[in-house]
């Protein structure tokens, strides 16, 4: 009797581990509704999710699948506001530990309600033993188990009593880690839209999370792999100096620009307080700016006028070029005076109007 009991606890305390495994809300529901049957045998189990303001909906699971409890669903939802369980979790705001009909209702008055009469007569339930999940106002989730002809034992109420908890608590985290992922897609959305990628370090200057195009960068510009979580020994060497001159007065933060013969990357830091961030930024060089040399510029003021033209300011030219602001603005004074203007505006324009000549 001993090992049977210790073996049934070792049995629990690996299926109530198990649940906070569990990273969808499906797979949760699948998993808690067919592991309580190995430890408590029903007909079948049921997980209900009800929305009680206004004219309540419920949305169920049952398990194993049940055609006839499903098909009395809308019966469930008509009378929901009969359940003596659900009412008096609502009139106590008392919602822990599990429970059955008898303890807040007699067999008798229970039988009399159309809720026993419409749903759970047709289906041969005659003993419930629920525990909720999450009982607000305006919201309710529940798991039932159901039997035809054995009550439930004391054992089996303190088994789905003491498991509450572990399940209330993985529904929380499956729930928070589904919404942090819809905000995380709808970020990376926003930054791929703007050309942009972005990466989140960890403390130890690995890679947390990287957007998909900055997955794309580390591969094009590093071979990087798609899944690596170390960062090119170049990126590395630049972030470990970067965040070293952090803390020496009077050293600015310079961005890391890596090019190739088609494109430039410009990586830039940003730390806030614990947390890390790069920021990516890729634009591709322009063939173009060989025309302008027709104006008598040289190849880097080609370059500034190109970079000028595409409405970049004097400070993302210089970090583009890998250059300070006061080159970029002694090269625009002797482009102003190549191009017979007297601003960056005409000097931008006269640059359109040789790309894109008038017909």
């Amino acid at each position: 009797m001993a090992s049977t009991i210790l073996q049934s606890h070792t049995t629990f305390q690996e299926f109530a581990a198990a649940l906070h495994g569990h990273r969808e809300p499906v797979a949760l529901v699948s998993h808690l509704l067919s592991g309580l049957q190995a430890l408590i045998p029903t007909d079948y189990n049921s997980w209900k999710e009800i929305t009680v303001q206004g004219r309540p909906q419920v949305a169920a699971v049952f398990s194993p699948h049940n055609p006839t409890a499903a098909s009395l669903l809308p019966m469930f939802q008509r009378h929901f506001g009969l359940h003596p369980i659900c009412n008096y979790w609502r009139r106590s705001g008392k919602h822990s530990g599990a429970l059955s009909w008898a303890d807040v209702a007699s067999k008798s008055e229970f039988e009399t309600l159309a809720l026993y009469k419409e749903f759970y007569g047709p289906l041969s339930v005659h003993h419930q033993l629920i525990v909720a999940l999450e009982a607000r106002p305006s919201h309710l989730i529940y798991i039932a188990l159901n039997r035809n002809r054995t009550p439930f034992t004391e054992q089996e109420r303190y088994l789905l009593t003491a498991l509450q908890p572990h399940a209330s608590q993985a529904l929380q985290q499956t729930r928070e880690l589904h919404r942090l992922r819809s905000t995380l897609a709808s970020f990376e959305t926003l930054v791929n839209h703007m050309n942009q990628g972005i990466m989140c370090l960890s403390a130890r200057n690995r890679i947390s999370w990287a957007s998909t195009r900055t997955r794309s960068f580390l591969h094009r510009y590093w071979r990087s792999a798609p899944d690596t979580v170390c960062l090119p020994d170049m990126l590395l060497a630049w972030l470990l100096k970067s965040l070293k001159d952090a803390g020496t007065v009077g050293v600015s933060r310079e961005p890391l620009i890596v090019q190739n013969q088609t494109s430039r990357l410009v990586v830039r830091l940003l730390v806030e307080k614990k947390e890390r961030y790069l920021f990516f930024e890729e634009t591709t060089m322009q063939r173009t700016f060989e025309q302008f040399k027709q104006f008598g510029l040289t190849d880097r003021e080609a370059e500034v006028l190109g970079w000028v033209a595409q409405g970049k300011s004097n400070d993302e030219t210089a970090s583009i070029l890998n250059v300070c602001s006061q080159t970029v603005k002694k090269h625009l004074e002797r482009i102003y005076a190549a191009l017979n203007v007297t601003n960056r505006t005409e000097a931008a324009l006269k640059a359109h109007d040789m790309v894109h000549p008038q017909p």
